[in-house]
């Protein structure tokens, strides 16, 4: 079943450049606990996912903040006409609770994810049933199986998908807000349309826009 999602989804596994909280601090490792038990569907005792977590951050980051008008509701996930992007998210995650924070704060960004893209939060921890449309097609998928097959090792991880649900690129770690929006402005820009998604050229083409619009995205020395 996952080799087969796999190749219909065409997931990019290639990451070229480096997101900020990725590199500069301490990472530790989650053990997320056993998801919820779904009939039918095995599911493993533990799922081990990265976070992108520092110390200065846990205690200082809050959490009380409400994003249901934002993120869909993931029962069912599909573009709905609109560009598409899945997080990836844990609570135990203090980089997930930022972004979520830098969300909430940016009145700019937020509107963008509510508005001009849709936008679903997937907790890694809680793994649900979901009904996937892609390219034009429903299919019944559970959370662990996604987490399969987009290769999800680290808390956040944000997929980016075209209008049918097809997967351009992936950053797996938190971006700062202004990252974020020229993110999204590369997707709407149409900048990846006709590169290949496979070799690593959207990713080149992503970190170039990155650098025409003042984010240096460059592995800074210890």
């Amino acid at each position: 079943m996952t080799k087969f999602f796999l190749k219909t989804i065409g997931l990019l596994t290639i990451t070229i450049f480096l997101f900020v909280g990725c590199t500069d601090e301490k990472t530790t490792v989650t053990t997320v606990k056993k998801p919820t038990v779904i009939k039918k569907i095995q599911t493993p005792k533990t799922i081990k996912i990265e976070t992108h977590a520092a110390k200065k951050t846990t205690n200082t980051v809050k959490k009380d903040f409400d994003l249901s008008d934002v993120f869909k509701d993931a029962a069912k996930i599909d573009p709905k006409g609109k560009y598409m992007i899945i997080i990836f998210n844990s609570g135990e995650c203090p980089y997930c609770a930022k972004m979520g924070n830098d969300i909430y704060n940016n009145k700019k960004l937020k509107n963008e994810l509510k508005n001009e893209f849709t936008t679903y939060l997937l907790d890694v921890q809680n793994n649900r049933i979901h009904k996937l449309l892609h390219e034009g097609k429903d299919m019944d998928v559970d959370t662990k199986t996604l987490i399969d097959i987009y290769s999800v090792r680290a808390t956040p991880t944000l997929i980016f998908t075209d209008k049918k649900g097809k997967s351009i690129f992936v950053v797996p770690g938190y971006m700062p807000a202004n990252q974020f929006l020229v993110t999204l402005d590369f997707i709407k820009d149409q900048k990846w349309l006709g590169l290949d998604r496979k070799n690593g050229d959207v990713y080149k083409a992503l970190r170039n826009y990155y650098t025409s619009h003042g984010i240096d995205v460059r592995k800074k020395k210890k």
